[in-house]
C-alpha cells in the first residue's frame, strides 16, 4: 500500500468495511456503554439488521437505565493472561555484545508488558504490529511499540507482510481539519525503505500533502528524508490473533475473538438491563388517595412516622421516592367499586432466578464459542480447587486456544528480536554479529508438586531419565547453573562422583 493519492477518501474504499469492524469491535472492547450506544445509533440509520440490535433500539431518554456487562473486555484480558501472564522463556547467549544488547532491549522497552498489551489488543481487534523505531533522543537502542489495525494499511504477498502504510493523527482543529502523518515501509533490495509524508485533510478525506516541518509537533524530528536500512523484514512484524479470517477466509488478516458472538453479547446486555430494571420496579412504594390530601390538610402524617409528606412532593414523580399520589378515584368509588384502599403499598416481584440463569447461560455460551473453558472465567463446578493435571483437563479448551495463538506469536517474537539486532547494527548503535534465539511460552498452570514428584519417581524406577532431567522437571523455573549445582549435590550425597554427571549433560 503506497501513499494515498491527494484528496482521496479515507479510509480507502477497500478498507471501509474493515475499519467499520474495527470501530464495532473497539466499542465492545471499551466497556463503555456510550461508545456502544453512539456506534449502533449511527449504524441503525437505514439498516434493518442493525436496528434489531438491543443497543440500536435504545431511546435517548433510556440511556441512563442501560447496563453493560463488559464480556468482550474480560475475554481479551483472559486471552492475554493465558499467553503472557508468565514471562516468555527467551534463551540466547548472554556473554557477548549481541546478548548484552538483547538484554538492554528487553529491559528498556518493558518487553514482557508490551507482549501482554499486544495479546489483549489482538484478541480485541484481530491482530497487531510489533514495530521498531529509532529515536536516539530517547534511547540508543531500537524502540518497540504496539500498533493496532486501525492505524495501518498492510500489503501481503504470499501471506507475508510486503509493505505497510502507518498513519497517525498529529492534531485537529475546530474547523474539522486533521493533520495525519503517514509512514510507508516497503521492501528494497536486501532491506527496506522508510518514507514520511504529512497530509492536511478531513475525517473522511486524505487532503493535500504539506511540508512535514510546517507544524510545530513535527519540527526537528528529521522525517523529511527517505531512509534505507539493510535488514531482513520491514522493522516490524504483523501478528494475527487467529486464522483463518472467518469474514474473508482468503485474507491474511486475523480475526478477533468475539466477532461471531456480538449477537449473544447484545442479548446479554439486554438480559442484564432487564434484571436491573426489575430491581428498580421492585422498590416498595406507597400510593395515597388524593382525598386524603385536601386544601385544609396540606400534608399527611404517616402512622409511625414524625415526617409529613407534602402534596407537591407526592405529585412529583421519581422512582426513588417512597410515596406517590394516586389518581383521583372519586368517580371510581361512586360507581360502586369496592376494595379501593386509600393508602396502598405496591411492590413488584424481582425475578432473580430467571435473570441469573439467562445471564449465566448467555455468558457461558459466549466464552465457549470464543474457545475458552468456563472454569477459566470462574464458572462451572468450583467446589473443589483443582491444580496440575486436573486443572489442565478442566481448562483444556482454553489451553488449546492459547496453544493455537502461541504459534502465531512465537515466530513473530523471534523475528522482531532478530530484526532488532540488525536494526541496532544498521544505524550504528553497536557493531556485532546478530544471534538467533529460542523461545518457549509457559502454560500459566501451577503444577501440583505431588503429581510432579510421582512422575519423577516413576522415571527413576524405570531408569528412563537422567538426574539432570529429573531435577529440571521438579524445578522448571531454575536455570542450568542452579540445576547443575543441585545435581552435583545429589550425586555427592549418593556417593557418586560428579565426573560421571558430566557425561549426562
Amino acid at each position: 500500500m503506497a501513499f494515498l493519492p491527494e484528496n482521496s477518501i479515507f479510509p480507502p474504499a477497500e478498507w471501509v468495511g474493515w475499519f467499520d469492524k474495527y470501530n464495532e469491535w473497539s466499542s465492545w472492547y471499551s466497556g463503555d456503554p456510550k461508545f456502544l450506544f453512539d456506534y449502533y445509533k449511527i449504524q441503525s440509520i437505514g439498516n434493518e439488521i442493525a436496528q434489531m440490535k438491543f443497543w440500536a433500539r435504545i431511546d435517548d431518554n433510556e440511556r441512563n437505565g442501560i447496563v453493560h456487562l463488559p464480556a468482550a473486555n474480560d475475554i481479551c484480558t483472559t486471552s492475554s493472561n493465558l499467553l503472557f501472564s508468565e514471562k516468555v522463556n527467551i534463551t540466547y547467549e548472554e556473554n557477548n555484545i549481541s546478548g548484552e544488547r538483547i538484554k538492554v532491549f528487553l529491559n528498556e522497552n518493558g518487553f514482557d508488558n508490551l507482549l501482554l498489551e499486544g495479546a489483549e489488543l489482538c484478541a480485541a481487534l484481530s491482530g497487531c504490529v510489533l514495530k521498531l523505531d529509532i529515536e536516539p533522543k530517547l534511547l540508543t537502542i531500537p524502540i518497540m511499540s504496539i500498533v493496532t489495525p486501525n492505524q495501518f494499511l498492510p500489503t501481503f504477498w504470499r501471506s507475508r507482510l510486503w509493505e505497510i502504510l502507518f498513519f497517525k493523527t498529529i492534531k485537529s482543529d475546530n474547523s474539522q481539519n486533521i493533520w495525519r502523518l503517514f509512514e510507508n515501509r516497503r521492501k528494497e533490495d536486501n532491506g527496506f525503505i522508510v518514507e514520511y509524508k504529512l497530509f492536511k485533510g478531513r475525517l473522511d478525506n486524505v487532503g493535500n500533502e504539506i511540508d512535514i516541518n510546517s507544524i510545530e509537533e513535527l519540527k526537528d524530528m528529521n522525517l523529511e528524508d527517505m531512509k534505507y536500512y539493510n535488514i531482513d523484514g520491514l522493522g516490524c512484524v504483523y501478528v494475527p490473533n487467529m486464522r483463518p479470517n472467518k469474514l474473508v477466509p482468503s485474507s491474511s488478516l486475523g480475526i478477533n475473538d468475539y466477532n461471531s458472538e456480538l449477537t449473544l453479547m447484545d442479548a446479554l446486555d439486554e438480559a442484564w438491563t432487564s434484571w436491573m430494571r426489575d430491581l428498580e420496579l421492585g422498590m416498595a412504594q406507597i400510593f395515597i388517595d388524593e382525598e386524603l390530601i385536601t386544601r385544609n390538610q396540606p400534608s399527611l402524617i404517616i402512622s409511625g412516622s414524625s415526617q409529613s409528606i407534602d402534596s407537591t412532593y407526592l405529585n412529583k414523580f421519581s422512582k426513588y421516592k417512597k410515596a406517590f399520589t394516586k389518581l383521583n378515584l372519586t368517580q371510581w368509588k361512586l360507581s360502586g367499586n369496592v376494595g379501593v384502599k386509600p393508602i396502598e403499598n405496591i411492590q413488584f416481584d424481582i425475578r432473580v432466578d430467571e435473570h441469573l440463569k439467562t445471564c449465566e447461560k448467555l455468558f457461558y455460551q459466549i466464552i465457549t464459542n470464543c474457545g475458552y473453558s468456563p472454569q477459566t472465567f470462574g464458572l462451572g463446578d468450583l467446589g473443589n480447587v483443582a491444580s496440575g493435571t486436573a486443572l489442565k483437563i478442566l481448562e483444556r479448551k482454553s489451553q488449546l486456544t492459547r496453544e493455537k495463538k502461541s504459534r502465531y506469536w512465537l515466530p513473530a517474537i523471534r523475528s522482531i528480536l532478530i530484526q532488532m539486532q540488525q536494526f541496532d547494527r544498521a544505524v550504528g548503535f553497536k557493531s556485532y554479529e546478530y544471534q538467533d534465539i529460542t523461545l518457549e511460552i509457559q502454560d500459566s498452570i501451577i503444577n501440583d508438586s505431588k503429581e510432579v514428584s510421582e512422575v519423577v519417581r516413576n522415571l527413576s524406577q524405570a531408569q528412563a531419565a537422567s538426574t539432570y532431567t529429573k531435577v529440571k522437571l521438579q524445578h522448571p523455573d531454575w536455570n542450568d547453573e542452579k540445576i547443575i549445582e543441585e545435581v552435583d549435590r545429589i550425586l555427592k550425597e549418593s556417593g557418586i562422583s560428579s565426573e560421571i554427571f558430566k557425561d549426562e549433560v
